[in-house]
This record gives structure tokens, C-alpha cells and sequence, in this order.
């Protein structure tokens, strides 16, 4: 089956990229602690208090319908409620600067990604799939790891308004690539974004542990994404399966080779 294989299209965050709890939360406090600058005399505790309900509330409509939340009005209904007042749009557009330097600078990719996406990239075509609402904090971090080129297409929910299940984002990539499913392999580590998505769009998937799914912030996300699986167009695929579930990324490599 690997032998027909043409492309690979990656997930971002814990699959190419390390991402946990302690990461969001700097990256989040950071643009919040620089809203406390148009809020004289609110807390920065007060304004994450406001932050967390707003994008709870938006994650509860959008989330099980497979719809990528608005992460500059979730800052807009903050800052609206904490100051009395909406930010201006300039204001608004320095925040969200803000919340993408602040990404960019907490990622990390894994020792030698770039080497074994140089290899990869000489057998196949490399794809990036990921679920983000702010798509140039994806694409900055990816040219900080020195391969945006070699991916093509770089495919980001907040530019299609659309996350990882919903069958739209996955179609996307095979239109995109122009192949059809069987010919792409998928490599993601979320069970319900990746391997259920993948699978319902037909695309075999590599599933990639993720070390963090017990933490507090996949159970205000992972909660609500994984309703949609309770979509009649999901509703075959509970049972969904990998082809092989590993530790890491850079595994990848290895099990082609022995596929």
C-alpha cells in the first residue's frame, strides 16, 4: 500500500511541534497581558477570567460543528466586556501581532525535523494540514524551522473557517494536491481531527501519540471537537483506526521503510 503513496500532509501541533498546556497559556496570557493596557486598573487575572468564558462560550457553538472560532472577536467580546469599550481596529490588529509573536517564539521543533522532512521531501510531496485560528502564526513558525517550502500546500483552518474533521478541510488538500485519497498519507496525533477526518475523507493515517491529552486545555477543546463525531457524516467512523499509532514523528521515517 506505501508504494502508492505520493504525498504526506502533516498536522502542526503535536505532531511536527510539541504543544501543551504551559505553551497556550503563555502565548494566551501574553496578548491578554497587553489588552491589560487598555484596561487601567483591570487584572490580568480578571481579564483571563473574561478571555476563558468568552472563547468557552464561541467553543461550545463552534467546535462540534467542525467551525473554526473567531480568536480576534473572542479578543474583541474581552476586551469589549473588560473595558467597556471595543478596540480600535488597529488596536485589535496589534493584539492579534501580539498573541502570533508570542506563538512563534514558544514553538520548538523536535532535533532533527528539518533533516528528516529534507529526506521525506525527495520521496514525496509534503503537505501541512493544521487546525489554527491565526493561520500566519503556522507559517511564521514554520519558516523559524527553516521548511515552509518544502511544504505545498500549507492548509490552516483560519483561513478556510473550517477545522479538522469537517470533511471540507480534507477535501481541500486533495484538490489541492490533486491526488486522490488513497495516494496521500495523513500524520496527525488528535483521534477525532485526524484519524476520524482522514478516514471519512478516505486518506489513510499514521496516528502520533500525544503526550498531552490529559491536560486541561484538551478538555476545553477536545470536549467539544469531539462531539462531531455524532454528526451523521462522522457517525461510520467511531471506530476509525491508524495504520500504526507512534511515538514520534521522526518514527515516521522508519515505518515507511519496513511498510
Amino acid at each position: 500500500m506505501m508504494n502508492n503513496i505520493k504525498a504526506i500532509a502533516f498536522d502542526f501541533g503535536n505532531t511536527l511541534c510539541p504543544w501543551d498546556e504551559e505553551q497556550y497559556w503563555e502565548v494566551t496570557r501574553t496578548a491578554l497581558n497587553h489588552m491589560c493596557a487598555h484596561a487601567p486598573g483591570k487584572s490580568l487575572e480578571s481579564v483571563t477570567e473574561v478571555f476563558s468564558r468568552v472563547r468557552n462560550e464561541d467553543s461550545s457553538i463552534n467546535l462540534p460543528q467542525s467551525l473554526e472560532n473567531d480568536l480576534p472577536g473572542i479578543y474583541q467580546k474581552t476586551a469589549t466586556e473588560v473595558c467597556g469599550r471595543p478596540l480600535s481596529s488597529a488596536d485589535l490588529a496589534d493584539l492579534v501581532d501580539t498573541h502570533v509573536k508570542a506563538f512563534v517564539g514558544v514553538c520548538r521543533p523536535p532535533d532533527g525535523l528539518q533533516e528528516f522532512l529534507i529526506r521525506l521531501s525527495k520521496k514525496y510531496r509534503l503537505a501541512l494540514l493544521s487546525n489554527y485560528p491565526l493561520p500566519d502564526a503556522i507559517r511564521l513558525s514554520l519558516i523559524k524551522f527553516g521548511v515552509e517550502k518544502l511544504f505545498n500546500p500549507i492548509i490552516v483552518s483560519g483561513d478556510l473557517g473550517f477545522i479538522k474533521p469537517h470533511r471540507m478541510i480534507f477535501d481541500k488538500l486533495l484538490t489541492d494536491l490533486d491526488l486522490p485519497p488513497e495516494k496521500v498519507l495523513f500524520v496527525g496525533d488528535d483521534w477525532v481531527a485526524d484519524v476520524v477526518g482522514a478516514s471519512a475523507s478516505g486518506i489513510p493515517c499514521i496516528q502520533i501519540k500525544n503526550h498531552h491529552m490529559s491536560n486541561k486545555l484538551e478538555g476545553v477543546f477536545g470536549t467539544y471537537i469531539r462531539q462531531a463525531v455524532y454528526r451523521p457524516e462522522f457517525s461510520a467512523w467511531r471506530e476509525a483506526k491508524p495504520l500504526a499509532v507512534l511515538n514520534s514523528v521522526l518514527d515516521l521515517e522508519g515505518w515507511l521503510e519496513k511498510a
